[in-house]
């Protein structure tokens, strides 16, 4: 993904949304890959981007945050779009 270096690499919300449609890891200096088990991270840095987290947990291997609009970060750093049904 080609970044916009005039925001020293932050990504920013619609960024999100487009990795998201794809699937794939996130690199941002915002985001601590890996700071927990149970997704507190991923809530954290979602929220500071603007999404409303609706739930975190932790999966047996890894943790993940879901927002309300359908994007689930791991806290191992992949953002996906899920469907919501």
């Amino acid at each position: 993904m080609a970044r916009n270096m005039k925001h020293n690499g932050q990504l920013t919300k619609e960024e999100l949304r487009a990795v998201a449609s794809s699937g794939n890891f996130i690199y941002d200096p915002d985001y601590q890959r890996f700071a927990d088990l149970d997704g507190t991270e991923a809530k954290r840095y979602l929220e500071s981007k603007g999404f409303h987290v609706i739930r975190s947990y932790d999966t047996g291997r890894n943790g993940q945050a879901i927002t309300e609009c359908g994007l689930c970060l791991s806290t191992n750093g992949y953002l996906h779009q899920m469907t919501l049904e």
